[in-house]
């Protein structure tokens, strides 16, 4: 890299990569995707380079080696004030890197990092005071938490990536690598399976999987439940003339105006099991008929699906044929309910408050009742209707108006358990679950959870899980 031969490194670093994946070793796996990050952003490929920096962080937080971890978020701050970075340049978000990677090397005493670290954060510093925004950004820096303030940085980064990349609001680690994941799969040509319920944001999954792709096709979408099952397959595969009645003239299918794009299929568990075996020929071969011709055309299409349906039920055949789940299931990734996100709820809250409240031209505010009220609420629509509900208070209320319980209009038959009764149900189902992968070796369990062995049968006894 240094020799300027990037083609030949970014090979390099390839196979270094494939090797210490191979060898289940996370320290080098991290170290190559840190070079790796910096030799894709050199080349021209910024959001491949964001998507390695995002994994090697992911990685080093679960090891977590200081001396690595702080060249991380020196090559990162790096990355960020480079003409490289592209439009993920932000020369606040470099300082907050140095200072980062200051206390990592701090911290440990590595002097000669150390120095490294505060020349480029002096340097940083002085360019923000030549565009006169040092103060403006002194000001929103928060002060720092007493334990782990590399942590609170970090999950800025993280939520500040996802939501430029996903358009996704969240502070919810779990929900994050899982964005990430999905991320570094989107440069690949494999299927990809969203499985959620109703409104957690699966298409805006999708069509990010699309435009992180490079393809260079369209990206098509389709509801296979808001069509017809018998035009279903016409729509998706096209007709030739005369194939049916109605049917004037050929007409090119989904997938073909697709081709070299990405196709979504939303409520893709809603298809006739028929249709489902077209399908998968088609997945299989890349080939595909019209509805009434003799010819098959092959085309190459990247396919995206999403169903509300359980992934259990998915692969049993319960209504949907299971080699077509296995033949989508390369990579299959399930949204979590909003009930299920911690903090998220309040998060974006105040989210759709300043951005819906700002379009409006109005700034309208919660009392403690309405706020708490609200939190404590399950979003059976999860965020599609917490937008929606922000959406009438702010389209009903006047400017400054501070919002009480009865406006909220909320339906307690949609939500007939607390937020708290649902966290703690998740929380010892996840426990049976690690019990159960690790045949009953409790200190397995426990690593599996990232919970000390103490604290596993502690909460094993307040659920009553046998011991």
């Amino acid at each position: 890299m240094h020799l300027g031969q990037l083609e030949s490194g970014l090979e390099a670093v390839r196979e270094a990569e494939s090797i210490a994946r191979e060898c289940g070793d996370k320290y080098e796996l991290a170290c190559s995707l840190r070079v790796l990050a910096l030799l894709l952003a050199r080349t021209g490929k910024p959001v491949e380079a964001q998507a390695a920096f995002a994994r090697a962080f992911q990685i080093f937080d679960e090891i977590e080696t200081p001396y690595e971890w702080g060249k991380l978020w020196m090559s990162y701050g790096d990355w960020l004030c480079s003409a490289h970075s592209e439009h993920y340049f932000s020369m606040r978000a470099a300082r907050d890197a140095y200072r980062a990677a200051i206390e990592h090397f701090d911290g440990m005493r590595a002097e000669y990092k150390l120095s490294e670290a505060q020349k480029r954060l002096v340097e940083i510093e002085a360019r923000l005071k030549e565009e006169a925004d040092l103060e403006a950004a002194d000001a929103e820096i928060r002060p720092r938490p007493r334990r782990r303030p590399v942590r609170d940085i970090e999950l800025q980064r993280r939520m500040q990536w996802a939501y430029e990349t996903f358009g996704m609001v969240t502070r919810h680690k779990p929900l994050l690598d899982m964005l990430e994941q999905v991320a570094a799969l989107s440069v690949s040509e494999i299927p990809i399976l969203v499985l959620g319920e109703s409104g957690t944001g699966k298409e805006g999954i999708a069509r990010t999987v699309h435009q992180l792709s490079g393809r260079t096709g369209q990206y098509l979408t389709l509801n296979c439940s808001a069509i017809a099952a018998t035009m279903l397959e016409a729509e998706l595969f096209g007709h030739a003339r005369g194939s049916f009645t109605g049917a004037d003239r050929d007409k090119a299918g989904l997938f073909e105006a697709a081709d070299l794009g990405t196709v979504f299929l939303d409520e893709i568990g809603e298809m006739s099991v028929d249709l489902q075996a077209k399908l998968l020929r088609f997945l299989e071969n890349g080939s595909l008929r019209r509805v009434g011709a003799t010819a098959d055309t092959r085309v190459r299409v990247r396919l995206l699906a999403a169903t509300n349906r359980e992934q259990a039920k998915l692969a049993s055949g319960d209504g949907f044929r299971s080699d077509l789940y296995f033949r989508l299931a390369h990579a299959v990734f399930t949204l979590p309910p909003l009930r299920e996100r911690g903090e998220d709820a309040e998060v974006l809250l105040d989210h759709f408050l300043d951005v819906l409240g700002e379009e409006a031209g109005k700034k309208i505010r919660l009392s403690t009742s309405a706020r708490s009220q609200l939190l404590d609420y399950t979003w059976p629509g999860n965020v599609r209707q917490l937008r929606a509900l922000v959406a009438r208070l702010v389209a009903q209320s006047k400017d400054g108006h501070v919002v009480v319980p009865r406006e909220l209009q909320l339906e307690d038959a949609a939500a007939p358990r607390n937020f708290l009764e649902e966290m703690e149900e998740q929380e010892r189902k996840r426990i049976v679950e690690a019990l159960e992968k690790s045949s009953g070796v409790k200190a397995d369990a426990a690593r599996m959870l990232r919970l000390s062995r103490t604290t596993m049968l502690a909460k094993m006894k307040r659920y009553q899980i046998p011991m």
